[in-house]
């Protein structure tokens, strides 16, 4: 009987998470671009020193990952003007990633624009994408 009520509790706590939509482990896919992305971005931040331009940076829940991946995205076509050629790959990596996770990722309904986030120094910019995206491993 123990074990009736052991697999009846296991099965209830998964009908919960489906129906409250509480975060699920990510796809594989998905997993293996948000890992890719993060390494590039620790990369990508030894060019810190050299960038001097704001960028906006969301801080928006975790809903509105699309628009939030977007805003990334359209923020790091500003880099191309801003970084050495020999980080030109790495930079279209990270857009090609976070393109492909956005294609991946369900569109949040009452979340804010791009530009009415604040504006960051690109340390924080790419600190904050960089948590951003290990919050959508868990």
């Amino acid at each position: 009987i123990m074990c009736k009520v052991l697999i009846f509790s296991c099965i209830s706590v998964m009908l919960m998470t489906a129906a409250y939509g509480a975060p699920l482990s990510p796809s594989p896919e998905k997993g293996n671009i948000l890992r890719t992305l993060i390494s590039d971005l620790k990369i990508l931040e030894k060019s810190s020193s050299k960038i001097h331009l704001d960028f906006y940076t969301p801080n928006e829940r975790q809903e509105c990952s699309w628009q939030v991946l977007q805003c990334y995205l359209k923020e790091m076509a500003i880099l191309e003007y801003e970084i050495e050629d020999k980080d030109a790959d790495n930079l279209k990596n990270i857009q090609k990633n976070l393109q492909r996770l956005m294609d991946l990722t369900p569109l949040g309904t009452g979340c804010k624009t791009c530009e009415a986030s604040d504006k960051k120094e690109f340390s924080a910019f790419n600190r904050e994408l960089s948590n951003f995206l290990i919050s959508m491993l868990k």
